[in-house]
């Protein structure tokens, strides 16, 4: 089984590269990165994680790129392959922190991404409509609502390997939203969304739940923008007063 469940992992990964990069898949990570830096990493994600985030986290999450999960239902996840957007990502982390030391810019790149979910719940951003590239995108309360709703899995979690598995791939070791059960315990995703915005949800003959045709329609439509929602809450949302 292990010698099987390898080639799967890797053809996860580049999966997703391939959906979330350029037509050319630009090396992200892996061999071309200093032996300290790997080692910094690996180091990083056996540790606990930070209780408070600092500037150079703040300053690393809002320049976060976030791509889309092929997994299952499909979900936000930070860009494995690119997770500061197109370049270098070693450099780019550097730059953000205004730091020429390479292994913890990659310390604080990896702590920084484990806590984006807490993040999500620490900040908070108004309804309006804000910059996504080169369209507006207009953010609602439903938006932020879900964003705080999701289930994100860690490095482990994803069963993909270790952070050793994905440097040896090129990509850099980042969390992803569950793409099979996005909001919580359901692989019908639309009734926990429901649930979560306070619409209409019935309980079947046979006791589960459901929503209407129409609704699901709508609500898949809704999942399938917290991707861009997540891009916008991380370059624009405010930490909140009195949050931990």
């Amino acid at each position: 089984m292990p010698g099987r469940t390898q080639p799967m992992r890797r053809q996860l990964l580049r999966l997703a590269g391939a959906l979330l990069c350029s037509p050319v898949l630009a090396r992200a990570a892996g061999g071309g990165l200093p032996r300290a830096v790997r080692q910094r990493i690996v180091a990083t994600l056996d540790a606990p994680l930070p209780k408070i985030l600092n500037v150079h986290h703040l300053a690393l999450i809002r320049r976060f790129n976030i791509g889309w999960s092929p997994v299952e239902s499909g979900a936000p996840m930070l860009n494995p392959a690119h997770p500061l957007g197109t370049g270098d990502t070693l450099t780019l982390a550097m730059q953000a922190m205004a730091s020429g030391d390479a292994a913890l810019a990659a310390q604080r790149l990896m702590e920084a991404a484990q806590l984006l979910p807490r993040f999500v719940q620490m900040a908070d951003l108004k309804p309006g409509s804000y910059t996504h590239g080169k369209a507006p995108f207009v953010l609602t309360a439903q938006h932020v609502t879900l964003l705080r709703q999701q289930s994100w899995l860690t490095v482990e979690m994803l069963g993909m390997g270790s952070a050793e598995d994905y440097l040896a791939e090129g990509y850099w070791p980042t969390p992803s939203v569950d793409g099979k059960r996005p909001y919580g315990n359901f692989t019908n995703y639309p009734v926990e969304m429901a649930q979560a915005l306070g619409l209409p949800v019935r309980r079947q003959a046979d006791g589960s739940l459901a929503v209407t045709p129409a609704l699901e329609a709508k609500l898949q439509a809704l999942h399938e923008q917290t991707m861009a929602a997540l891009q916008v809450f991380v370059r624009q949302a405010g930490l909140r007063r009195n949050t931990p």
